[in-house]
């Protein structure tokens, strides 16, 4: 079974001193996204532009640009999470597909 067939979150922490975002998974797997990464993830058309390709897990490889000190998760029916940034960015819809498929984790990477 494919990871994006696991995107079935349970719990969403937003954790702004650590700069991360992290999913426990239904599957048992957990996910944790430095902060900065998801912003250059972001998924909408502005950011990636219409009809680009959306980045991989290799975008939580370069340094963070900035710290991000007032971030906001909130869940979009079943499928996604909007992210609402301190830059005032808030149109990208994480789906939790996409999210999972972004896992930057070592095992999720391999």
């Amino acid at each position: 079974m494919s990871r994006s067939s696991n995107a079935a979150p349970e719990q969403v922490a937003l954790d702004a001193s650590a700069q991360t975002l992290s999913v426990h998974w239904a599957d048992g797997h957990t996910s944790t996204y430095p902060l900065d990464g998801l912003r250059r993830a972001c998924p909408c058309a502005h950011c990636q532009g219409h009809g680009g390709d959306a980045p991989g897990p290799e975008v939580f490889d370069a340094p963070p640009e900035r710290e991000w000190t007032d971030v906001r998760a909130e869940t979009v029916g079943g499928y996604a999470l909007r992210l609402r940034w301190d830059d005032g960015h808030d149109t990208g819809l994480y789906r939790w597909t996409y999210l999972r498929a972004l896992c930057p984790c070592p095992e999720c990477r391999s």
